[in-house]
């Protein structure tokens, strides 16, 4: 699909009551993004374990001791059953608006069922649920998932102000999810982060800094979401598809704005071939004055911090 006509769809889609139901019934049956196909379900599972090492690298917690918060959990739970199945502790995530359904998380399930023994779970997801709207209690799934896998699934939640009580949480872990969030809410969810961690709590970041619409369309690149200025940007970034191009410098001031100390950065250092994609853009003088090449050209980050003393 050509990114003008998705970004078009994602504003009727934004602006419509039922906007979220329609986009998911796109999302599975005209995209087929959904259920994730086995390889973005493997690149979730090894994210995961990124977030596990780190916790173990730098936590003093145990990690099936280890209370676990997450926000922006999305449709499928493929990073909280996988911290599950190697060995997590209790979780709690949120969520804006409630994505959650319970044929993905199924989905989920079975693919971590059927992973490669070769793969170090210490345990595998037993329970798949069963789900029926018409019964009057639709989310009784979702409370079955804090007694089977130890997962608490709060919707609508705002991660700026969860009600969570104060240095409650071991483990702060965010995946492909802060590239979505306005700058002004990130900072407030980095201080609500930083209230609720643990004096020796640890947060793991995983930020995707490439032009998502680049996904779905082949004849962009990655770089294509920095041509416009951002009056320009703002109609092909409805809530939906919100996409705040944010560098990755820009992410560090707001994490070190919080209160936090970086205490581990691993970076996609640009390619040859990203710079020259990146030169043969035209890119906005928005970005151009502000960054040099390399920062722009910067695809994602894994960044590990704790509060600042």
């Amino acid at each position: 699909m050509r990114w003008q006509a998705k970004a078009a769809l994602m504003q009727v889609f934004s602006r419509l009551p039922l906007g979220q139901d329609l986009h998911y019934i796109a999302q599975r049956r005209v995209t087929r993004s959904l259920p994730s196909s086995d390889g973005k379900f493997i690149e979730s599972f090894d994210q995961a374990r990124k977030h596990l090492d780190a916790l173990r690298r730098h936590s003093v917690a145990r990690l099936q001791d280890a209370h676990f918060y997450e926000f922006g959990a999305g449709f499928e739970l493929a990073i909280p059953l996988s911290f599950y199945a190697l060995g997590a502790g209790s979780q709690v995530l949120v969520d804006i608006r409630k994505l959650l359904r319970v044929e993905l998380v199924n989905e989920t399930i079975k693919k971590l069922q059927g992973i490669s023994p070769e793969a170090p779970l210490c345990r595998t997801p037993g329970r798949l649920f069963d789900h029926d709207p018409s019964d009057g209690h639709s989310d009784d799934w979702i409370n079955l998932l804090a007694e089977c896998y130890g997962i608490q699934y709060l919707s609508p939640c705002d991660a700026r102000n969860t009600r969570l009580e104060t240095g409650s949480v071991d483990f702060v872990t965010s995946t492909n999810t802060l590239e979505h969030i306005p700058a002004a809410d990130i900072g407030l969810i980095l201080k609500e982060c930083r209230r609720l961690l643990r004096k020796d709590g640890v947060i793991s970041f995983i930020i995707d800094y490439k032009d998502h619409y680049s996904y779905s369309d082949p004849k962009i690149t990655v770089y294509n979401f920095l041509k416009y200025s951002d009056s320009a940007w703002r109609w092909y970034s409805p809530p939906f598809h919100y996409q705040n191009r944010l560098r990755h410098k820009d992410h560090i001031r707001l994490i070190q704005e919080a209160g936090f100390e970086v205490i581990e950065e691993n970076l996609s250092r640009p390619s040859e071939a990203d710079l020259a994609q990146l030169q043969q853009a035209n890119i906005s003088p928005l970005f151009r004055h502000e960054y040099s090449a390399c920062e722009l050209a910067i695809r994602d980050a894994h960044v590990v911090m704790r509060a600042a003393a």
